[in-house]
């Protein structure tokens, strides 16, 4: 007995009528035919008469029609009972600050909608902590800005380049030249692994060297309120100070770096990898 039999016989019982049967369900009416009598000869009953011209279920198929209802429904629950244990699952993110603002926090409200019962674990840590917390095993998906290609061992998905701009307060009348020239400059900006504080502080020492005196905050919000109010200047992704930018409380000045910041999604390299992390990496 073939489901698909069954779904034929559900459909005739609707519609009364073969040929509309065959169109709904896509088959022809020679194989609609095809399919009730192979029903009808194992069950070894008739299941539909021709009553004037019109198909009428017989007792027989009225009687089948309740158990072929259930059959169908629980073809159904088996056929997504998979996607239903995906939907229940957990999934655990490693990001950085900055991407966890500019992108991947947007990614998981969308994520969420489509996905509610599922359990997201995000964590912030610096880019070389996420690619090791993932190569480790330990989350599922890490984000990272990195100029040069993650760890072999790893699935990149270059999530393409970060605009970087350098900030002064707005009332700051000063040029790239002039901070480069300044001995009391002071460099505002997060942890040493940055990606894009390498990028910095490795491009004025090579094109100028310059090295500056550094205040290294925990977070991007801290940097950026000690910018606004005088203390130093700093070089961030231009999307964590865009709205500073459009408020006037921040500038941007321009330089002679050359930009290689790019944002990465890294996988493991899954044998089997699930519906989850699929949907999620489609996202981007």
């Amino acid at each position: 007995m073939d489901i698909r039999e069954l779904t034929t016989f559900k459909m005739i019982s609707e519609t009364h009528n073969f040929s509309k049967a065959a169109e709904l369900l896509g088959y022809t009416q020679s194989n609609v035919s095809m399919q009730i009598k192979n029903l009808e000869a194992e069950l070894g009953t008739k299941l539909f008469d021709y009553q004037k011209r019109q198909v009428k279920i017989t007792q027989a198929g009225i009687e089948l029609l309740p158990m072929v209802d259930r059959t169908l429904e629980n073809f159904s629950e088996i056929k997504t009972w998979n996607q239903q244990a995906e939907r229940k699952g957990i999934l655990k993110i490693a990001a950085p600050e900055s991407l966890t603002i500019s992108m991947v926090a947007p990614a998981l409200k969308k994520f969420r909608q489509k996905y509610p019962q599922v359990q997201i674990e995000l964590q912030n840590a610096t880019c070389l902590h996420n690619e090791e917390t993932l190569l480790r095993g330990e989350v599922d998906i890490a984000f990272m800005m990195w100029p040069s290609r993650p760890s072999k061992k790893l699935i990149d998905h270059d999530l393409g380049e970060q605009e970087m701009a350098l900030v002064v307060p707005i009332d700051s009348k000063v040029s790239f030249q002039k901070i480069i020239d300044d001995k009391n400059a002071q460099f505002i900006i997060n942890e040493a692994e940055c990606s894009y504080r390498n990028q910095f502080e490795t491009a004025v020492w090579q094109q100028h060297q310059r090295q500056f005196r550094t205040t290294s905050l925990d977070s991007i919000a801290a940097i950026k309120a000690s910018v606004i109010n005088g203390l130093g200047f700093s070089y961030l992704p231009l999307a964590m100070v865009k709205d500073e930018i459009e408020t006037k409380k921040l500038q941007v000045i321009k330089t002679d770096i050359v930009n290689h910041v790019h944002a990465h999604l890294l996988t493991r390299n899954y044998k089997e990898r699930s519906n989850l992390i699929s949907e999620f990496i489609q996202m981007f």
